[in-house]
């Protein structure tokens, strides 16, 4: 009964999601993926140590949800530069995920104090895991179509999986940023 509601969208509206498309889309698309992910975090949370890596984990997932592109119109309807427009887009990536993860981190403080260590790396891994998953896609958006992803993409965003590609995604990150807000600036031009 609940998955029915969610899928059809009378659960989850835009405005849940900080009008963010990708997370309504995505929420809507897997709803039985939702329901999973949130049971499987809740058991982790149970045992020491697992905890915060799966919340990390659930991260990386959430990046999924930037794979496709929306219509130019989705674009154009903020009204904002190109700048403006990736910071609201990855602060909105932001707020959906800490909002959802931190009931789960909450238990996870509760239950398991001596990990409280780990809360500074999940946090900061997570909010670098999403915003390349943001600025990846924007550095290639074209209007209406969701081209490949070129290698380069695919080892940063392994990268947030394997320590050793870590620096790569990182170096991808900051290059990724500069090439969405150029390429974002074709089409938002009129409101810087």
């Amino acid at each position: 009964m609940l998955a029915g509601k969610v899928y059809s969208g009378r659960l989850v509206r835009p405005a849940l999601f900080g009008g963010s498309p990708e997370w309504t889309a995505g929420v809507r698309r897997h709803p039985t993926a939702v329901v999973a992910t949130a049971v499987v975090l809740l058991v982790c949370a149970c045992i020491p140590y697992a905890g915060f890596p799966a919340l990390y984990l659930a991260a990386a997932a959430c990046g999924a949800f930037y794979a496709a592109n929306e219509p130019l119109q989705l674009v154009l309807l903020p009204e904002q530069g190109a700048a403006r427009f990736l910071a609201r887009k990855v602060l909105a990536a932001w707020r959906n995920y800490f909002l959802f993860a931190v009931p789960y981190a909450a238990v996870i403080v509760l239950r398991h104090p001596d990990t409280c260590w780990m809360a500074a790396g999940w946090a900061s891994l997570a909010a670098l895991a999403l915003l390349y998953a943001v600025v990846s896609k924007y550095a290639r958006y074209q209007p209406d179509r969701t081209p490949r992803r070129p290698l380069a993409a695919k080892l940063g965003a392994a990268g947030f999986l394997i320590p050793l590609l870590l620096p790569l995604s990182l170096c991808l990150v900051v290059s990724y940023a500069l090439r969405a807000e150029r390429n974002l600036n074709r089409y938002l031009h009129d409101y810087d």
